[in-house]
C-alpha cells in the first residue's frame, strides 16, 4: 500500500468489488472484442488460481477508484506490464505513482519487465520515463497463411532433432550460441539466465518436445527451431529460431523457416505467426521471401532490475 499525500491518492491492490471496473479501465484502449478476450483470460486464470490479483493495482481518491494498472509475472523471471489508465481529468502524476508502485512490487521477483504499446503519446512517454522504462525496439508481428506452406517436406542439407531430456544441455548451448551478435533485441543480452529464457519460451502456447528442434549439419549442432502451438486460434507460433555465427550467410534460415511451415501444415494449423525486431532487416527479408507478411506492430519499453548479481549471457 502506497500513500501519495500530496495528491491524497492511495495506491493498493484493487478491492474485489472494483476488479471488474479496474480491468475495464486498464484495457480501455483495446478494441471491444480484444478487450473482452483479455479480461476473460485474466478472470479465468484468476478463478483457477493461476494468476494472483496482486498484479491489479488501483489508485483511490476519497475511496473512489480513479486509476488502475495490471502486471503479470511470467515464467522465466520476466513480467508484462500494461500502462496505467486513469479516469478523465485525473492528474498524470497518479499514473506515475501507479507505475512506480508496480515496479516496486516486481523488483526482486523478476529480472526484467516490458510494456508493449501500439502508439505512444508525449504524455505516455513521460509516464514511461518517470516510471523507469526505456524504449527497446519496435516489434513486427508477422503471419504466414496456410497457402504459403510447402505441400511436401522440402529437401535441404539440414537435419532436425527433437528435444528430449537427454539433449537438454545441447539445446541450451546451441540457443546460447545463436545469441552471439544477434540483431534481435541485443540490449537484452546478459540480462537473464539461460534457463529462465528457456522457461519463458516453454510457457508460450502449448509446449511439445517434438516441436523444439536442434538443427544439425553433418552431425554438428548449428541452430535451433522452437515452435509453440495455439490450437484455439488455429495458429502455430515460431517462438525462436537461430543459427550460430560460424554458419550464417548460407541461407539456412530459409530452410529452417520452411521446416517450421511444414510442421504447422502437419499439425493442421491455418497460420504460422512470429514476432521479430523491426531493426533485424536480414531476418525480415528472409521471412518475406517465404510468405510472411506484417499484420501488427508494437513499440516495446523495458526495465531491467539490477538488484541481482550479474548473470551469464542470455537473450529474450
Amino acid at each position: 500500500m502506497v500513500s501519495d499525500n500530496s495528491q491524497s491518492v492511495l495506491i493498493c491492490p484493487v478491492l474485489p468489488e472494483d476488479r471488474s471496473a479496474a480491468l475495464d479501465l486498464t484495457f480501455i484502449r483495446l478494441p471491444s472484442e480484444e478487450r473482452g478476450r483479455q479480461i476473460e483470460t485474466i478472470l479465468s486464470a484468476s478463478a483457477a488460481d493461476k494468476l494472483p490479483w496482486e498484479g491489479l493495482m488501483g489508485a483511490y481518491r476519497s475511496g473512489r477508484l480513479v486509476g488502475s494498472i495490471f502486471s503479470q509475472i511470467l515464467p522465466g523471471k520476466s513480467a508484462q506490464v500494461w500502462l496505467p489508465r486513469l479516469l478523465q481529468n485525473e492528474a498524470t502524476s497518479t499514473a506515475i505513482v501507479l507505475l512506480r508502485a508496480t515496479v516496486g512490487r516486481l523488483d526482486r521477483q523478476v529480472r526484467m519487465a516490458q510494456i508493449l504499446m501500439e502508439t505512444v503519446t508525449a504524455e505516455e512517454e513521460n509516464i514511461l520515463c518517470k516510471g523507469g522504462f526505456d524504449y527497446l525496439t519496435d516489434l513486427l508481428y508477422l503471419v504466414c497463411q496456410e497457402d504459403d506452406f510447402p505441400l511436401a517436406l522440402l529437401p535441404c542439407p539440414l537435419e532436425f532433432e527433437a528435444y528430449n531430456s537427454q539433449n537438454h544441455d545441447r539445446l541450451a548451448r546451441i540457443v546460447d550460441a545463436t545469441y552471439q551478435d544477434t540483431l534481435d533485441c541485443p540490449k537484452l543480452n546478459q540480462v537473464r539466465q539461460l534457463d529462465d529464457v528457456l522457461a519463458g519460451y516453454r510457457a508460450t502456447g502449448e509446449f511439445s518436445p517434438g516441436r523444439w528442434l536442434i538443427v544439425c549439419y553433418e552431425n554438428r549442432d548449428v541452430g535451433c527451431l522452437l515452435l509453440a502451438d495455439h490450437p484455439r486460434y488455429e495458429n502455430m507460433e515460431l517462438v525462436y529460431m537461430g543459427v550460430i555465427p560460424a554458419v550464417r550467410g548460407r541461407h539456412w534460415g530459409t530452410d529452417i523457416a520452411r521446416h517450421a511451415q511444414w510442421v504447422a501444415r502437419q499439425a493442421g494449423r491455418l497460420r504460422l505467426v512470429l514476432a521479430v525486431d523491426a531493426s533485424n532487416l536480414p531476418a525480415i527479408e528472409m521471412y518475406a521471401s517465404v510468405g510472411f507478411r506484417t499484420w501488427d506492430q508494437r513499440r516495446v519499453y523495458y526495465q531491467i532490475f539490477s538488484t541481482r548479481d550479474s548473470l551469464p549471457a542470455a537473450s529474450l
